[in-house]
């Protein structure tokens, strides 16, 4: 099966699989944070809400090196993944029996929020409305190309596949590993969901911050605090990435929870207490975020750095060390090695470039993806943040930078040291990083946990300004988490409504269904339409970030590209727009199987333009006369 499409399971059972394996990595993850001693089985402070981002980290420490080494065929991934389900019903089982016994309790919260002032009932109500968000199909472009893509490839091959022509499957790492796991029983939802409840977990860092002690009560009034909440919930691009199976806000999720570890006030003296189980817990979250996606390093190096530092001072520079090298060799080492072996690079290369061994074509990549921006229409640092229109409003920071000129850390070390390491991360990304809103996502968040954390709780006369602009962004978001929970989330409930859903937002859909259509069963297609995750056959990535459009063929080093063509025994070939007899590859073309065919381009942003309509072509291909046929 090579279609998102094939493995799906049916609408609402998606769905529902995808809630029991959130569950089930819920259990998991507090299980270990027992293990580590910060927390018991009663607790419900800030650090058992950690508990899925945690499950999810302990499932991929343990699968992502058997996927590198081809140990994870299919049938091994369903097991553990009803595994996990079967604990998520165990789980379900113990939150219905909890409500059931505690009916009064349940009542007394209901009665309670509805007395909430309206500030708080709106973030709280916008959280909610990300949650049925997330619960929508699969539209994203990047998650149809390589995110989903990957994953449907290692539940083929029962392994990391090594696929060079195709320059972002290379980008993948656990993330996509986790999304194989539970796409091998169709769930769907898994990725969004993970993400939603990653942010969940920061959303309660930084709320929980402002509160000493391990229990907080979100009932308290606190002004300054709402504003703060609002900001971050209402930040627009969390619109994109909580309804995506990009493995985003997971790793900043880990990050957040690390450095959390150290610096919430509830921490400073268990972190004293039990140094060196902090320490190991920050190591693991620190780590696998970096594993998640390449971006990461500079923010995991930094928090990871702060931790080192924390704990020489505290005199265990030898047992930190230790503890350093052993997480490192159980979770960096495998894919660091993986990557040096199969792209014949070194070490320095592997550590530091996202697509090491320099293939033809991947540097040029590269380099249009380093000045990248959201927008060209203003300039940065403004693109990232206020739109320059509907359609790119859910790829922006948004106005909520305005708090942070509240930001005095006082005599606290720790919130000082903090905000030196996100600045040190802000300003690597400016100089190496892409500049879109997604880069500063990491230090944005860690510095309102900072604000929040604070001591000073009054509400500053800047907030009375700053709250204005900050309302019309929160009123804006609602209004598209509505919008999107109309549009996206029936697509849980039925495979109709899925259907007319992906046709007109998931790129390529429509057009895989017309391949399905006309296509033999047994055709191998060099595809040269980006949802990779939706082709219904076996096929090769020829898109825009691959060697067909990136590389000069002619190079005798793109012949790693060629014999991949001919050793998957590629037989036909889809072409967007005329056929262009004059393409390096336009010798190995053979008679034409069907076309035209007239595809509309559509977004997963309702609001973004969609009016171009594009030929598209299947032709036959000669690989078996590669790479006499290449010019």
């Amino acid at each position: 099966m090579y279609s998102l499409d094939q493995l799906v399971a049916h609408p609402p059972l998606s769905a529902i699989l995808s809630l029991l394996l959130i569950l089930g990595c819920d259990l998991l993850g507090r299980s270990l944070l027992q293990a580590f001693k910060l927390i018991n089985s009663r607790s419900i402070g800030w650090i058992r809400w950690q508990s899925s981002i945690v499950g999810a980290m302990l499932l991929s420490i343990i699968i992502y090196p058997l996927t590198l080494v081809n140990l994870t065929p299919r049938f091994f991934l369903q097991g553990i993944a009803i595994s996990l389900v079967g604990l998520g019903i165990y789980k379900a089982y113990q939150i219905i029996e909890w409500v059931y016994k505690n009916k009064g309790e349940v009542k007394k919260y209901s009665w309670l929020i509805k007395k909430q002032p309206y500030i708080r009932k709106l973030w709280m109500f916008m959280l909610l409305g990300m949650g049925f968000l997330a619960m929508g199909p699969v539209t994203h472009a990047d998650a149809l190309d390589y995110h989903l893509g990957v994953a449907i490839a290692i539940l083929n091959e029962g392994g990391m596949p090594v696929m060079p022509e195709w320059f972002l499957s290379r980008l993948a790492g656990n993330g996509e590993v986790l999304n194989a796991l539970t796409i091998s029983i169709g769930a769907e939802q898994f990725a969004s969901l993970l993400q939603y409840v990653s942010l969940l977990s920061i959303i309660i860092v930084i709320f929980s911050a402002n509160n000493v002690g391990q229990k907080s009560n979100i009932f308290n009034a606190n002004k300054r605090l709402d504003l703060i909440m609002l900001a971050t919930i209402s930040t627009p691009v969390l619109l994109f990435l909580v309804s995506s199976s990009k493995p985003q806000l997971w790793p900043i999720g880990m990050i957040t929870f690390a450095l959390a570890l150290i610096i919430h006030p509830s921490q400073r003296k268990n972190f004293k207490s039990n140094p060196l189980t902090n320490y190991t817990l920050i190591c693991l979250l620190i780590m696998t975020a970096s594993q998640a996606k390449f971006n990461y390093l500079v923010d995991t190096a930094v928090v990871g750095s702060f931790a080192m530092l924390f704990m020489i001072k505290q005199r265990y520079f030898w047992a930190s060390l230790a503890i350093s090298i052993l997480t490192a060799t159980i979770i960096l080492a495998p894919p660091i090695l993986w990557k040096m072996l199969i792209f014949n690079a070194n070490l320095m290369d592997t550590l530091i470039h996202p697509l090491p061994g320099h293939l033809p074509g991947t540097d040029v990549l590269m380099a249009s993806v380093q000045y990248s921006s959201d927008t060209d229409t203003f300039p940065f640092p403004i693109s990232i943040l206020i739109p320059s229109s509907l359609g790119i409003y859910g790829v922006i920071l948004g106005v909520g930078l305005l708090l942070l000129v509240n930001l005095k850390t006082g005599k606290n070390s720790l919130l000082r040291a903090g905000v030196i390491a996100s600045l040190v991360i802000v300003i690597v990304n400016i100089f190496f990083g892409p500049r879109i809103s997604r880069s500063y996502l990491e230090p944005y968040f860690l510095l309102l946990l900072i604000l929040s954390a604070q001591s000073n709780k009054k509400y500053p006369d800047s907030f009375r300004w700053i709250k204005w602009p900050i309302f019309v962004q929160a009123f804006s978001s609602a209004i598209s988490i509505f919008f999107g929970i109309i549009v996206f989330f029936p697509g849980a409930l039925s495979a109709e409504w899925r259907s007319q859903i992906m046709k007109f937002h998931a790129t390529g859909y429509e057009l895989m269904e017309w391949v399905d259509k006309v296509l033999p069963k047994n055709a191998v297609l060099l595809n040269t339409n980006r949802s990779m995750a939706l082709l219904p056959r076996d096929g090769v990535a020829g898109g825009g970030y691959t060697f067909l459009l990136r590389a000069n063929l002619k190079d005798p080093k793109s012949m790693i590209y060629l014999d991949r063509l001919k050793f998957k025994k590629v037989s036909h070939i889809l072409i967007s727009g005329p056929i262009d007899y004059n393409a390096p590859l336009a010798h190995c073309y053979g008679n034409i199987l069907a076309g035209p065919h007239v595809t509309r381009s559509v977004s997963r942003n309702p609001f973004a333009e969609t009016t171009k309509n594009t030929e598209e072509w299947i032709l036959e291909f000669k690989s078996e006369k590669l790479p006499e046929c290449a010019t």
